[in-house]
């Protein structure tokens, strides 16, 4: 049965289409081929016998009858016809006996049948033959015959019939060739593609060295496998993460609800509620901070961005912050000269640096600093936020915008682990990257556009460059 679907793949398909392209081109060469043939030695005859005959009926008799002679005595294939008639139509000369019944004396060529000079037990074969009437009456007759030209054009129609046959197969062929090699591939993707929707995960379409349309295909689903799978383990530690962080506030709260309940007086209650309270709103703000982190995802608000200027963006977020730097005695500063146009969302900016500068702050030690820059960088709008901090270690720092990660150094800073990732996911929804450097000591976290050192950056359509958008 298999090779009734090989007769349906494209790879197939393609080479008869193939086929009959070769056919047909090849059929319009031959029909040219062919009428050349047929009718260049037909034309030339024709000619050559009109402009003879047109002498030779002006040519006296005697005279006339020599050139005739000669003209049969160097016919060697004996291929003329040649006759000379009296007025009453009785031969004169010539070599043959009669005037064709179906010519006529016009002096024009004409293709008819008569008997063959040479091939007596062949019937009859087509000559062209001129007649024309003398001055005197009688009648000139010339002929040639056309047998060997008539052979001439079927031996052509044979060959060029013979040699498209051979086209025709070899593009067959190949085509069945091609349509093997073809369905043998498919085949080994269907498999699978098949142990994936079984589940394995980690297999991959294969891709060969040169690779064509179908091994980008290939790639292209394979790259969204690992975005699949990338996706799927992260819900999986998301969801991990979300049970341990909210193990911890729902077991204290448990605790601090069994001693309230034991305790001898009213107060110690109150005061074990009052701490279930905390941790409650601990676990609601880390629950609140996942479903703005997921409603960010979603891009909803990408629709109602508008063109907002950072530097004011930063100003806000710097003065919401300011009291917390002062009262942990930081050197906390604004560098925003000039504005910083972009296109986007004037709170969830702010929110991302807000989010940046708090855990700016947080890690920074007293006596420290921490400092905001927003300017523009070859038209582009930059955002730095660094501190005098312990700093991002190299291993760490693909790590630190994953949701609800710490480091093990920080487990005693109170936080819920979603700031840094929900700063990336509002950077990432105005088509902006967030980055970490070393600031010696301390970090740089920085915000800017996509593909700003690229060469293509100017090319790249976004709706973060208020100059890249005419809106």
């Amino acid at each position: 049965m298999w090779i009734f679907d090989l007769f349906k793949t494209a790879t197939f398909r393609l080479a008869v289409l193939f086929a009959l392209a070769v056919t047909a081109s090849t059929s319009v060469v031959f029909v040219f081929i062919y009428w050349q043939v047929a009718t260049f030695d037909v034309r030339r005859v024709e000619a050559r016998l009109s402009e003879e005959v047109l002498r030779a009926v002006n040519e006296p008799e005697d005279q006339l009858r020599r050139q005739l002679e000669r003209r049969l005595a160097s016919d060697l294939r004996r291929l003329d016809y040649v006759g000379l008639f009296n007025k009453d139509g009785k031969p004169v000369y010539g070599n043959i006996a009669a005037l064709p019944g179906s010519l006529a004396i016009d002096g024009l060529p004409h293709t008819v049948e008569v008997l063959p000079l040479k091939r007596i037990d062949s019937g009859t074969e087509p000559a062209m033959m001129v007649a024309r009437r003398r001055p005197s009456g009688g009648v000139v007759l010339l002929g040639r015959s056309l047998y060997e030209v008539y052979a001439l054009r079927q031996l052509v129609f044979a060959a060029l019939t013979i040699g498209i046959a051979p086209a025709v197969a070899l593009a067959l062929i190949v085509g069945l060739i091609f349509s093997l090699r073809g369905a043998r591939r498919l085949k080994t993707i269907n498999q699978t593609i098949v142990r994936i929707m079984r589940g394995d995960l980690h297999e991959r379409l294969p891709i060969r060295a040169r690779p064509d349309d179908i091994d980008h295909i290939a790639s292209a689903v394979n790259l969204m496998l690992d975005e699949m799978v990338r996706l799927l383990d992260q819900i999986k530690s998301v969801g991990d993460n979300i049970a341990h962080d909210l193990r911890t506030p729902l077991a204290v709260m448990r605790i601090s609800l069994e001693r309230g309940l034991a305790a001898p007086s009213e107060q110690g209650l109150r005061s074990a509620a009052q701490r279930a309270l905390t941790e409650l709103d601990h676990a609601l703000t880390t629950v609140t901070a996942l479903q703005r982190i997921s409603e960010i995802e979603l891009g909803r608000r990408r629709g109602e961005f508008r063109r907002i200027d950072l530097a004011e963006v930063c100003a806000n977020a710097f003065n919401l912050y300011e009291p917390l730097a002062e009262a942990k005695s930081i050197t906390f500063t604004l560098d925003a000269p000039a504005p910083a146009p972009c296109l986007g969302d004037f709170e969830l900016m702010t929110e991302a640096v807000a989010n940046l500068i708090d855990n700016a702050i947080k890690f920074t030690p007293e006596q420290g600093a921490v400092q905001v820059v927003a300017k523009m960088n070859s038209g582009r709008p930059v955002i730095r936020v660094s501190d005098t901090g312990p700093g991002v270690t190299p291993e760490e720092r693909g790590e630190i915008f994953k949701r609800f990660y710490r480091s093990e150094s920080s487990r005693h800073i109170p936080g819920t682990g979603l700031g840094l990732n929900m700063a990336a996911t509002i950077c990432n929804l105005h088509g902006f990257d967030l980055r970490v450097d070393d600031n010696q000591p301390g970090a740089i976290f920085e915000v800017t556009p996509h593909n700003l050192d690229s060469e293509e950056s100017d090319s790249v359509t976004s709706p973060v460059l208020a100059t890249a958008s005419p809106h």
